[in-house]
């Protein structure tokens, strides 16, 4: 009889255990991160003529990978989020391999964040780009990234790299009018972003959270002149540069309402 008491005390301690540790598990969170693509005030719309300053855009594609999430805690300890790399995108859909494939037209604007610790969070980190050991050596893969991810190598890498942003169309002034792909790549244009939040970011089993952040390609070309050079790549060294700069500090904000 002694026996049976200990034994079931034994399974009742053992399922109270059992009963924390799954708590403790549930009590992790989601968190969903959008990204609204405008122009200034407007939506971001493909295959529609859209004015910046003196010049008329069609926007054909836009696209660009948010990868290496950390989100930070009130009290400054830091959460990397494991293998998260996003590709971003609004597309139409893309003839490849000489015609023998086609990438359907995507629309890609939101990234959920899968059982995230519980907690008040202050602030985000983000970069714009693939990390110098992923984009140094393709055969890594993780979270999204793939040689085939969004396409074929040939159509969005580099043969040795990833294509960090890209962003193509037609752009007019006057009578002078001119097919441009504005691209950027290269380990020195990889940027990381920090926002810190007005208010903390309350994650966990019972909340839903979401943050949200405007991205203005209005913003992204500002300085960047797509009639004289239509063609941003390796080879445009300084224009390149521009244009990641432009999408670390000025590109990316929070969208108003939120945070």
């Amino acid at each position: 009889m002694k026996q049976l008491f200990i034994m079931a005390a034994f399974a009742v301690i053992l399922s109270t255990s059992c009963k924390k540790e799954n708590n403790t598990i549930s009590s992790d969170g989601d968190v969903t991160i959008s990204f609204d693509a405008k122009v200034g005030n407007a939506d971001f719309v493909l295959n529609q003529n859209t004015v910046i300053g003196e010049r008329t855009y069609n926007f054909k594609g836009f696209r660009y990978w948010v990868s290496n999430i950390v989100l930070v805690k009130a009290d400054g300890s830091e959460y990397a989020v494991p293998a998260s790399y996003y590709l971003m995108e609004e597309t139409n859909a893309v003839s490849v391999q000489d015609g023998t494939f086609t990438y359907p037209a995507k629309k890609r604007e939101d990234i959920i964040l899968k059982d995230i610790p519980r907690g008040d969070y202050k602030q985000i980190k983000f970069s714009i780009g693939i990390d110098a050991k992923h984009n140094d050596n393709l055969s890594l893969q993780a979270g999204e990234l793939s040689q085939l991810s969004g396409m074929t190598n040939i159509s969005w890498m580099w043969h040795t790299s990833y294509i960090f942003t890209s962003i193509q169309g037609t752009v007019n002034e006057g009578t002078v009018t001119r097919n441009f792909k504005a691209e950027t790549g290269l380990n020195a244009n990889y940027k990381t972003i920090s926002v810190s939040l007005a208010q903390p970011l309350k994650i966990g089993s019972s909340s839903l959270a979401k943050m949200a952040f405007d991205v203005d390609v209005a913003k992204l070309l500002d300085a960047v002149d797509l009639i004289t050079t239509p063609v941003v790549g390796a080879s445009q060294a300084a224009t390149m540069a521009t244009i990641a700069t432009n999408f670390a500090t000025k590109v990316v904000t929070v969208k108003t309402g939120t945070l």
